[in-house]
C-alpha cells in the first residue's frame, strides 16, 4: 500500500503554530520502509519542509489580516455611531425647537388669559423636552462626554436637558392643571369688587410648579456655559425662556397663596390698608416724597377707598415711632422715624412701610393691615388700559399723567396746600376711576400691573407675617437684596433740594463685567456706571415758582441756590459682596462707606448747576456663591418709561 506524507499547503496556512512546528506521527513505520517511499516520491516530504523564516512570514501576514479586519469593523462602527449621534443630535435640536416655542407660546397665553392655549403651549413646551431627554439620556451620548475640552460642553447640554425634564415631570402637569382651574381671562374687577375665580383651588398646583422651577432656574445658572457658541447661545435662550416662564409662574403662585385673604375674597376677615400716593418729583429711594395718605378697605373683594389726605396733615413727632440702628442713623438722620414725607429714606421698602403704619396709628388711631405704595406711573399705566378720566377740569389719561402731576401743575400758580389737595384728589380719583371701569380688561390690567410692579411703581407689604413670607423675595415687597446666590448692585437717589426739581433730573445706571484679577476664582467683578445731569436751562431759572426750586423752604440749606439740584447717591454692593474701588471726578471720595443690613453702601451727596452733568463708577465684586448668575442692577424708579431695573451677564464676552 502506497501511502504519501507530503503535507498539502493549504493545511499548511490553516493550521495553528503548533501544528506548523510539530514532526509527522512514523511511529507506523519503518526506517527502510520510510526511505523507501521517499526515494521513490522524490522525497517529497524533504521538499515541503518549511523553513523558520518561513513560519514567521506566515504569522505577520496572518496578524495583519485580523488587524485589518479589526480596524475596518471598529471604522464601520465609529461611521455608525457617528451617523447615529448625528442623527440623533438634528432631533435634539428639533425637540429643542419645540421646547422653546412652547415657552414662548407658554408666555403669551399667560399674558392673553386663555386657558386652552395656556395647556396647549404647556404639552408642547413638555413634548419638546421629553423628546430631547430621551435622546441624550442614551447611554450612546456617555462617551462624548469623554472628548477632551469639548466633553464639557456635551456633559453640560445633557445636565441641561436632565434639569427641564425634571420640570417637565414635577411642574408642569400641576401647572396645566392650575391654567384650567384658574380662569385668568374671568378675573374681573367691576363695580369695585375684584372677582378671581379658581384662584385659591389653583394655589398648591402653582406652588408645586413655582417650587420646582425655581430650584431648576438655580441649577441652571449655575452650569457652566459651553465653549461652542451656536450651542452656548442655544442654551442662553433656553435658559432665557425659561426663566422668564419661572418668574410669571412664581408670581402667579404668591399671588394664588395672598390675594384670597387680603382681598377677603371669602368674606371672612375684613382688611384695610393705608395707600400711600408718591410724588417723583422730589426723590426718595422707593420713588418719590409720600406725598398723599388714605386707607382702602377690602371687604368681600369690594374695594372702598378713603379721601386722601396731604401727608403735611399728619403731625412731625417729637419722640421717633421706632427705635432707628446707628447705620439707619448714619445713613438717613434722624427725621426717618420722625416725619412722615421722611418715611422712605431707606431703600428697604418693608421697613418704610412699617415706620409710616406706625405713625398713621399715632395720627388716626388706626392699626392697618398692611401698607400700598404708588406713584404717577402706576396710575399712567393703569390709565393706558381703562380710558382717561376728568379731575377739577382736567383730562387725566395714559399718555399725560405723569407730565401733568409731576411738572404741569407747579405752573398753576397754586399755594403748597393747593399742590398738596390736588395731588390727593387725583390720586383718589384715579383709583376709583380704574376700580369703576375695568370690566372686561382683566389680562390686560394684570399685564399693566406686573410692569409696574418690576419697574418699581407699586409696593406692598403685610403686617401680617404668612402673608408677608410669600410676598418676600419679589419685586413687589420692595426689600433689600441679600441674597449672595442672586447678586444685586443697587443705586438709589434722595433729593436734598426739598423743592421739585427732580422733574429735571436726568440719571443713567449702566453696568459691564470686568476682568477679574488672578486669585479671585468666582467672585465675578462689574462696573457700575452712573451718570447724573440738570438738564434745566439757566434761562429757565427765574420762570420756577419757589415751590419747585425750594428756596424759602424752612429746613432748605442757604448756600442751595435756585435752579440747583441737590441729591444723596447711594450705592450698595452685592450681598456678601464688596466695593473694590471707585472713580469720582477730581480723585473725589464718597462722603460715607458703611454698611446697611449686612450690605456694603457708598454715600455721595452731588450739587448740579442748570445744564451741569457729574459722573463716577464704581467696581463691585459679587459673592462666590453667585459665580454664573450675572448681576441686577436696581435704581431708584425712573418716571421716563425707561426700566429702572437691568441684568448684566456673568459672560464678558455676552455684553
Amino acid at each position: 500500500m502506497h501511502v504519501s506524507h507530503t503535507i498539502p499547503e493549504a493545511v499548511i496556512d490553516g493550521a495553528d503554530d503548533a501544528d506548523v512546528v510539530a514532526a509527522p506521527d512514523l511511529s507506523g513505520f519503518t526506517k527502510a520502509a520510510l526511505h523507501a517511499d521517499a526515494t521513490a516520491h522524490g522525497s517529497s516530504m524533504h521538499r515541503r519542509r518549511m523553513s523558520a523564516e518561513h513560519i514567521a512570514r506566515i504569522r505577520r501576514k496572518r496578524r495583519r489580516r485580523r488587524i485589518l479586519i479589526a480596524v475596518g469593523v471598529l471604522l464601520l462602527a465609529l461611521i455608525a455611531y457617528i451617523a447615529y449621534i448625528g442623527w440623533s443630535a438634528i432631533k435634539v435640536k428639533n425637540a429643542v425647537t419645540q421646547a422653546l416655542q412652547g415657552a414662548t407660546s407658554a408666555q403669551n397665553a399667560i399674558n392673553s388669559g386663555d386657558p386652552s392655549a395656556i395647556a396647549g403651549a404647556v404639552g408642547q413646551l413638555s413634548q419638546g423636552i421629553d423628546a430631547a431627554w430621551n435622546e441624550t439620556s442614551s447611554p450612546a451620548w456617555a462617551p462624548l462626554e469623554w472628548i477632551p475640552y469639548f466633553g464639557g460642553d456635551v456633559a453640560t447640554a445633557r445636565d441641561t436637558i436632565d434639569i427641564l425634564h425634571d420640570v417637565s415631570t414635577d411642574a408642569l402637569p400641576g401647572l396645566a392643571r392650575a391654567a384650567s382651574t384658574l380662569k385668568l381671562d374671568s378675573i374681573s374687577v367691576k363695580d369695585s369688587t375684584v372677582s378671581m375665580p379658581g384662584l385659591a383651588a389653583s394655589a398648591p398646583d402653582l406652588a408645586q410648579a413655582a417650587s420646582s422651577l425655581n430650584e431648576a432656574k438655580v441649577e441652571l445658572n449655575n452650569l457652566s456655559r459651553p465653549h461652542i457658541g451656536q450651542l452656548a447661545d442655544a442654551l442662553d435662550k433656553a435658559r432665557s425662556g425659561f426663566d422668564t416662564i419661572a418668574g410669571t409662574v412664581d408670581v402667579f403662585s404668591r399671588i394664588a397663596q395672598t390675594a384670597p385673604s387680603m382681598l377677603d375674597l371669602n368674606n371672612q376677615d375684613e382688611r384695610t390698608y393705608l395707600v400711600i400716593a408718591q410724588n417723583n418729583a422730589e426723590l426718595r429711594p422707593t420713588g418719590g416724597l409720600p406725598g398723599s395718605w388714605g386707607t382702602l378697605t377690602a371687604k368681600g373683594g369690594k374695594l372702598t377707598l378713603s379721601g386722601f389726605v396731604p401727608e403735611t396733615d399728619l403731625p412731625l413727632l417729637k419722640e421717633p415711632v421706632s427705635e432707628e440702628d446707628s447705620e439707619e442713623l448714619g445713613l438717613f438722620g434722624p427725621n426717618l422715624t420722625l416725619k412722615p414725607h421722611d418715611v422712605n429714606f431707606t431703600p428697604d421698602y418693608p421697613r418704610a412701610a412699617k415706620i409710616a403704619s406706625d405713625m398713621w396709628k399715632k395720627a388716626k388711631g388706626q392699626q392697618v393691615d398692611g401698607v400700598i405704595m404708588i406713584d404717577p406711573v402706576l396710575l399712567q399705566n393703569l390709565l393706558a388700559v381703562t380710558g382717561g378720566f376728568t379731575s377739577n377740569g382736567v383730562t387725566f389719561d395714559g399718555t399725560n399723567t405723569v407730565k401733568l402731576l409731576l411738572h404741569d401743575s407747579y405752573f398753576q400758580h397754586l399755594t403748597p396746600n393747593e399742590q398738596d389737595a390736588l395731588f390727593s384728589m387725583v390720586a383718589h380719583d384715579a383709583f376709583m376711576h380704574v376700580l369703576s371701569a375695568s370690566n372686561g380688561q382683566s389680562v390686560a390690567l394684570i399685564k399693566a400691573v406686573m410692569n409696574s410692579v418690576n419697574d418699581g411703581h407699586l409696593y406692598v407689604w403685610s403686617a401680617s407675617g404668612d402673608e408677608q413670607v410669600h410676598i418676600s423675595g419679589t419685586a413687589i415687597s420692595g426689600e433689600l437684596e441679600t441674597k449672595p446666590a442672586e447678586p444685586t448692585a443697587s443705586v438709589y437717589f434722595s433729593d436734598g433740594t426739598q423743592g421739585k426739581m427732580d422733574w429735571y433730573l436726568d440719571r443713567t445706571v449702566t453696568a459691564e463685567r470686568v476682568a477679574s484679577p488672578d486669585g479671585d476664582e468666582g467672585s465675578e467683578r462689574y462696573t457700575l456706571h452712573v451718570t447724573m445731569r440738570n438738564t434745566l436751562a439757566a434761562s429757565e431759572v427765574d420762570s420756577l415758582p419757589a415751590y419747585v426750586s425750594g428756596e424759602g423752604m424752612s429746613e432748605r440749606d442757604a448756600s442751595i441756590k435756585p435752579g440747583e439740584i441737590v441729591t444723596m447717591v447711594y450705592v450698595y454692593a452685592p450681598a456678601e459682596g464688596r466695593m473694590t474701588g471707585w472713580k469720582l471726578p477730581g480723585d473725589a471720595k464718597f462722603d460715607m462707606l458703611t454698611t446697611h443690613k449686612e450690605l456694603t453702601v457708598a454715600a455721595k451727596k452731588v450739587t448740579l448747576k442748570p445744564g451741569e452733568s457729574y459722573s463716577f463708577d464704581v467696581t463691585v465684586a459679587a459673592s462666590p456663591k453667585g459665580s454664573g448668575a450675572g448681576l441686577t442692577v436696581r435704581q431708584t424708579p425712573r418716571i421716563d418709561g425707561k426700566p429702572s431695573v437691568q441684568w448684566i451677564s456673568s459672560k464678558k464676552d455676552d455684553q
